[in-house]
């Protein structure tokens, strides 16, 4: 007996039709579930992609993450953080590995009960939710994992690139505007910094508070590259969280100083916010890129792109990136959506306040010029 309500219908994902004709215990044995009831909840879809199913049978719960490319290479690094330390059950941890399939092209991985760092900031958390992030990084940067592909400048201005074809090919003045902040990231590349075992996708969202530690989920994209991809991923994703909601502006700027403050030793400053601006730009794209779920930009695409602009420009000018420029930044954001309907513009810098590390080389931002 299984409830599965309605599951999505999409050839690309070999797995939901498996599901739908013989039910999760027949077309995954590995799980050994017998005849006990299944329940099934859709969490995440993305067509021609992946789901994620939320499975409850009796007393168990797990996860059950269907793809359309083979999941091998995620499921070696779920064993490979198993064997690190990272698949405990107290402390920082990721989803243990319970079985695969590579036919079916699944993943069946624990279930990690928490809230994400993004409702904690919307329910007044902020400092929570930076402290938090920051354990992660920690925790991740003391594990020598060398498997997964580059994930570095290189992949940020693909994707960079990328969102500004699809916002130009909707608005075209807005395609035109992540265009030009993409090739002030190009000036102002960061040079090269060891590698390792990054997310690629550290959305807020991604890190849950499980009460003794910090959890992180969705590692699809995972990659081999410097911390600051994802310290930069991460504040990304709270500056949208805070454009999508401008109450909670003052717990996101909280956030955001917690998380610098407590990642002080392991990132350079400067560089997180490179990342920061190129995961603006991949964000305002977001949901365009594959064509499937939008036709429009999302409502905040604009203040986006321009943020992502500003900052870049502090890169390429001689202000400082600031640690202490998140209120500044933050009340920006709650103000011009309280006084304007619309997003406008965010291109006059902040006043300095600290300087964090030595002056950029060459501030007058020639070609090819690099962060150090």
């Amino acid at each position: 007996m299984e409830s599965t309500g309605r599951l999505p219908e999409d050839p690309a994902l070999p797995a939901l039709e498996a599901i739908r004709i013989k039910g999760l215990a027949r077309a995954i044995p590995g799980l050994e579930l017998d005849n006990d009831p299944v329940e099934l909840r859709l969490c995440n879809y993305v067509a021609g992609s992946r789901a994620t199913f939320e499975a409850r049978v009796g007393d168990r719960r797990f996860a059950v993450k269907a793809y359309a490319e083979d999941p091998a290479p995620e499921a070696q690094l779920y064993r490979r953080l198993s064997r690190m330390g990272l698949g405990g059950d107290f402390g920082a941890r990721v989803p243990k590995l319970i079985t695969t399939s590579r036919e079916l092209k699944v993943l069946v991985m624990s279930w990690l009960e928490g809230r994400p760092l993004s409702h904690l900031i919307r329910r007044g958390l902020g400092e929570r939710a930076g402290q938090l992030a920051a354990s992660w990084l920690w925790h991740a940067s003391r594990r020598r994992i060398r498997i997964g592909p580059p994930c570095g400048p290189g992949r940020m201005l693909y994707q960079a690139g990328v969102s500004a074809g699809v916002l130009g090919a909707s608005d075209r003045l807005l395609g035109a505007d992540a265009k030009a902040a993409t090739k002030k990231l190009v000036r102002m590349q960061p040079g090269e910094k060891p590698r390792q075992l990054v997310h690629g996708t550290l959305y807020a969202r991604h890190i849950l508070d499980l009460g003794d530690g910090p959890g992180v989920i969705d590692w699809q994209q995972f990659g081999q590259g410097p911390v600051e991809v994802d310290a930069g991923m991460f504040l990304a994703t709270i500056s949208r969280l805070a454009f999508r909601h401008p109450d909670v502006a003052d717990e996101a700027a909280r956030a955001e100083e917690t998380f610098m403050a407590r990642t002080r030793g392991l990132v350079d400053a400067r560089i997180v916010e490179w990342y920061r601006a190129a995961g603006l730009l991949h964000l305002a794209g977001s949901g365009l890129k594959t064509g499937l779920r939008r036709s429009v930009p999302t409502p905040e695409a604009h203040a986006l792109v321009a943020e992502a602009s500003r900052r870049a420009e502090l890169l390429i000018g001689s202000h400082p990136i600031l640690l202490a420029e998140a209120p500044t930044t933050f009340a920006r954001i709650r103000s011009i959506f309280t006084a304007r309907p619309r997003a406008p513009s965010l291109v006059h810098p902040a006043v300095p306040m600290a300087k964090v590390g030595p002056d950029l080389k060459n501030p007058g931002g020639t070609d090819g010029t690099r962060l150090r």
